[in-house]
């Protein structure tokens, strides 16, 4: 999926289509860090966690644009 597509579903719950075949729900965003853009996505509840409380640990997975072959937000 083209990064621009990604990057207007950022920050907001969707649900995502892999290549793999398998759907999953949660939050994507991006991180720019050193010249390099990287994509994770984390599960709702983790990546509103993280929001609230940032000290906190969350479980989150890189992302390749790539990976992706469907987003549909799920926000209202």
């Amino acid at each position: 999926m083209e990064l621009t597509i990604i990057r207007d579903l950022a920050h907001k719950p969707c649900r995502f289509k892999l290549r793999s075949g398998k759907e999953v729900y949660g939050v994507i965003w991006e991180v720019e860090t050193n010249e390099t853009r990287r994509l994770f996505f984390a599960s709702v509840r983790d990546y509103e966690r993280a929001q609230h409380d940032p000290l906190r640990p969350i479980e989150v997975i890189p992302m390749q644009p790539e990976e992706i072959m469907h987003a549909e937000s799920l926000a209202s």
